[in-house]
């Protein structure tokens, strides 16, 4: 296990490249920072601008490594080749917030007149499909797409869920969840499950079954701290006394905790792309990288 101090507060955002050799961490100073998981040898690359906020710390990788793409306000792009500012996603297509899209060239964010979806290539810099006229009630609050780009899962604003075709815009199933106060929906890697967040846990559905596998495994505000493994059947998520956690997809049970003394709370968590290895944020100047052992 590798435990790293860096020098400016809480670490609020983890991400690996993709052969799995660099982590990426976002720190409340506003750096970004490459560190080596071989040396363990840290450079910083850049410093978001004063004008950015960071309601929602997030970060993604391009397939091919070369770009960073942020979740400030206004979003970054940032090519890592180069060591600058590649873009700023427009305002348009980044309203609410952006998630990374199929295929990690583009990003995806709910329209302004929260009747569609908006994507971006961020590699071009140029607007993408908007996918409109879906069979769904009401209006999206917010969206995921399987890993194949095939279906859409999108949660409206009266908490349905509504799984769709993404070729057709028709509907395949609806999850309804009365006073369950949902804030969003995501699929697994595998496309299989998809886990619905609330602020105080996550709910597990079985989509060939097309039923609950978990009704609630409790934790703490899970859209802002849980990650999936690659490949097998589990997510980590933080507890309500802010231990991260590891639980299955399965049964919902916990399968592991870990307390590195990261702070008051883990921040943010990340895995490998490879799955061996996990990297954990924390509030007190520091993170952990871990290997895994489930």
């Amino acid at each position: 296990m590798w435990i790293q101090e860096v020098a400016d507060g809480s670490v609020n955002a983890v991400t690996y490249s993709p052969d799995g050799s660099i982590l990426y961490t976002q720190d409340s100073g506003r750096w970004f920072t490459a560190w080596d998981l071989a040396t363990h040898e840290g450079r910083r690359l850049f410093q978001y601008p004063e004008k950015c906020s960071d309601h929602f710390p997030r970060m993604f990788t391009s397939p091919d490594g070369r770009y960073l793409v942020a979740n400030t306000s206004p979003a970054t792009v940032w090519d890592l080749v180069n060591e600058e500012l590649h873009t700023e996603v427009p305002s348009k297509h980044a309203f609410a917030g952006i998630s990374m899209g199929v295929g990690r060239v583009r990003v995806e964010c709910v329209s302004d007149d929260w009747l569609g979806i908006r994507t971006w290539d961020f590699v071009r810099q140029s607007a993408g499909d908007e996918l409109r006229e879906w069979d769904v009630p009401g209006t999206i609050k917010t969206h995921h797409f399987s890993p194949d780009g095939s279906r859409v899962a999108l949660l409206n604003w009266s908490d349905v869920v509504t799984i769709a075709d993404v070729p057709t815009r028709t509907m395949l199933h609806r999850i309804d969840f009365p006073k369950r106060s949902l804030q969003h929906c995501r699929f697994a890697p595998d496309g299989k499950t998809l886990v619905m967040y609330s602020s105080d846990g996550i709910s597990i559905w079985d989509m060939q079954s097309e039923s609950f596998r978990v009704d609630k495994v409790e934790c703490d505000r899970p859209y802002w701290m849980l990650a999936f493994h690659p490949s097998s059947q589990f997510v980590g998520v933080r507890r309500k006394d802010g231990v991260l956690c590891l639980v299955s997809l399965q049964t919902g049970e916990e399968i592991r905790s870990l307390d590195f003394d990261l702070g008051k709370q883990a921040t943010c968590l990340a895995f490998s792309p490879d799955g061996l290895t996990c990297a954990v944020g924390g509030t007190e100047k520091r993170f952990a990288v871990f290997d895994l052992d489930v």
